[in-house]
C-alpha cells in the first residue's frame, strides 16, 4: 500500500514524462518562431535607424538654413534702415529677398547631398556661392557706412564715389544669388524620372499630381495668365497662418524643380502687390515622390476696368480682400490687369490719387478657371456735396456716415470734391466743425455710375 499523500511509482513516471514532453514542445516552438522573431527585430531596428537618420539629415539641413539666415539678418537690417537713400527701395528689397533665397538654396543643396544626387565637390560649390553672397553683403554695408561718413564730412565727390561702389556691390550680391539659384534649380531634374501613371489619381480640378522621383521634390507649374500676375510661390509647413508674416521653407521658381524634405506642405502664392493666398494645402511629399502643382486648375481671376466717367477722381489702386474680412489677397496699381485668385468670395476696394478709400463691390464670387470682370463705370458711386454758402461756416471734414450710425464710410475735405462710396448702402451726410458734427442729409442712397448731389 502506498503511503497516503505521496504519488506511487507509476504516477510519478507519468508526470515526469509529461513534463519532458512539455519542455520539448516549448523548445521546438521557440526554434520554429526564432526566424520570425529575428525578422521582426531586424525590421524594427531598420525603422528606428531610418527615422534617426532622417532626423539627423533634417536637423543638419535646417541648421544650415538657420545659420545662414541669422548671419545675414544683422547686415540686412542695417541696409534696410540706412541704405534706402543710397541704393533705392527696389534694390534694398532685392537684397532682403535674396538673403532668404540664398539660405533656401543652401538647404536644397544639403538635402540633395544627403539624398546622394550631389557629391562633396558640388556641395562645396553651393557653400562657396553662399559665402560669396555674404561677403558682398558685408561690402554693401561698409560702403553705406562710408557714404554716411563722407556726408558728415561734407565731401560730395567722395559721397558719389562710395554710393557707386555700394550700388555695384549690391548688384554683385544680387547676381551671385541668381547664379546660385540656377545651380540648385537643376538638382532634382538632373536625375530623370520614369514616366508612369500618377501614384495618386487627380481630377480635372485637382491642383496636385504625384510622380516618382529619386528625391522628394516639388514643381509649381507656370501660371497661364500674364507673366507678372504672380510674383513668387512659397512652400510652407502645412497649416501655417498666412494672416501675418510667416516662415518660408522653400521658394520654387515656376516650372523648375526644388528638392524638399519629406513632409506635409501648403503652397502659397505671393502677388506683385504684396497679397498672399493659398493655392493648395496639405500636400504630403514622401520619399521617392515629386508633387507637381498646377495653379491653373484651382485659380480664377478678377479684372477691374479703369474708371473713365467724367467728374470722378482717378483710381490709383485696387485691393481685393476676403469678403467681410480685411485679408489682402490681391493688390495692384494697374487697372484692367488680370488678378489671379483662388475660388472664393471677395470685396474689391479702391484708393484714389488723393488717398481716399472706398468699396467698389462686395461679395464677388469667383470659381476655379473663371474670370470675373468688374465694369468700374457701372459700379462707381459717390456724393457731390455743394457749399451751402453760409457766412462764417468753417468745415474741417465732410463725412458720409453709414445711415443711422456714426461709422465713417468715406470723407472729403472740401465742398465740391466727390466722395466715393459703395453703391449698395444708404448714408447720412454730415459736416465736422470745430463746434461738433451736424447731419445735413440722412438716409441717402447713391446712384450707380453717377455722383449724387447733396443737398
Amino acid at each position: 500500500m502506498p503511503i497516503k499523500g505521496l504519488p506511487d511509482k507509476d504516477d510519478y513516471g507519468r508526470k515526469t514524462l509529461f513534463s519532458r514532453r512539455v519542455a520539448w514542445s516549448r523548445a521546438e516552438t521557440w526554434k520554429s518562431q526564432l526566424p520570425l522573431i529575428i525578422v521582426a527585430a531586424t525590421a524594427v531596428s531598420l525603422v528606428i535607424i531610418y527615422f534617426v537618420y532622417q532626423g539627423l539629415v533634417r536637423s543638419k539641413c535646417d541648421s544650415i538654413f538657420e545659420q545662414t539666415a541669422n548671419r545675414l539678418s544683422g547686415n540686412l537690417e542695417f541696409i534696410k534702415i540706412k541704405g534706402e537713400l543710397v541704393l533705392g527701395r527696389e534694390k534694398v528689397q532685392e537684397l532682403t529677398e535674396g538673403s532668404q533665397k540664398v539660405a533656401l538654396h543652401l538647404k536644397t543643396c544639403c538635402i540633395a547631398q544627403q539624398a546622394g544626387t550631389l557629391n562633396a565637390d558640388q556641395f562645396q560649390v553651393c557653400m562657396n556661392g553662399a559665402k560669396d553672397y555674404e561677403t558682398k553683403v558685408v561690402q554693401v554695408v561698409n560702403n553705406i557706412k562710408e557714404v554716411k561718413s563722407a556726408e558728415e564730412q561734407q565731401k560730395p565727390e567722395l559721397v558719389k564715389q562710395k554710393t557707386e561702389q555700394a550700388k555695384k556691390a549690391a548688384n554683385d550680391a544680387i547676381n551671385t544669388e541668381k547664379t546660385l539659384a540656377k545651380a540648385t534649380e537643376t538638382l532634382a531634374a538632373a536625375t530623370p524620372s520614369p514616366t508612369r501613371p500618377p501614384e495618386q489619381p487627380a481630377t480635372a480640378t485637382s491642383a496636385v499630381k504625384f510622380e516618382k522621383s529619386s528625391v522628394p521634390a516639388i514643381v509649381v507649374e507656370k501660371f497661364d495668365g500674364p507673366p507678372d500676375a504672380l510674383d513668387e510661390f512659397h512652400v510652407v509647413e502645412a497649416g501655417t497662418d498666412l494672416s501675418g508674416s510667416y516662415r518660408v521653407k522653400y521658394q520654387p521658381k515656376p516650372g523648375s524643380t526644388v528638392v524638399v524634405e519629406p513632409g506635409t506642405y501648403d503652397i502659397v502664392a505671393r502677388t506683385k502687390g504684396g497679397g498672399t493666398f493659398l493655392v493648395t494645402g496639405n500636400v504630403e511629399v514622401k520619399d521617392g515622390t515629386m508633387a507637381r502643382i498646377n495653379p491653373n486648375a484651382v485659380l480664377g481671376s478678377i479684372i477691374v476696368d479703369p474708371l473713365t466717367r467724367k467728374g470722378f477722381p482717378e483710381i490709383k489702386e485696387v485691393i481685393v480682400v476676403d469678403a467681410g474680412r480685411r485679408l489682402i489677397r490681391q493688390q495692384t496699381q494697374k487697372l484692367g490687369s488680370t488678378l489671379p485668385i483662388p475660388a472664393g468670395t471677395y470685396d474689391v476696394e479702391c484708393k484714389t490719387a488723393a488717398g481716399s478709400e472706398f468699396t467698389l463691390v462686395n461679395n464677388i464670387a469667383v470659381t476655379a478657371r473663371e474670370s470675373k470682370r468688374i465694369v468700374t463705370d457701372n459700379e462707381i458711386a459717390g456724393f457731390f456735396v455743394s457749399d451751402p454758402k453760409v457766412a462764417g461756416l468753417e468745415v474741417e471734414r465732410i463725412y458720409a456716415l453709414r445711415a443711422g450710425t456714426n461709422e465713417i464710410a468715406a470723407e472729403g475735405k472740401h465742398f465740391g470734391d466727390p466722395i466715393l462710396v459703395y453703391a449698395g448702402e444708404s448714408y447720412d451726410i454730415a459736416l465736422k466743425q470745430a463746434g461738433g458734427i451736424a447731419r445735413i442729409k440722412t438716409n441717402v442712397t447713391p446712384k450707380r455710375g453717377a455722383l449724387t448731389e447733396v443737398p
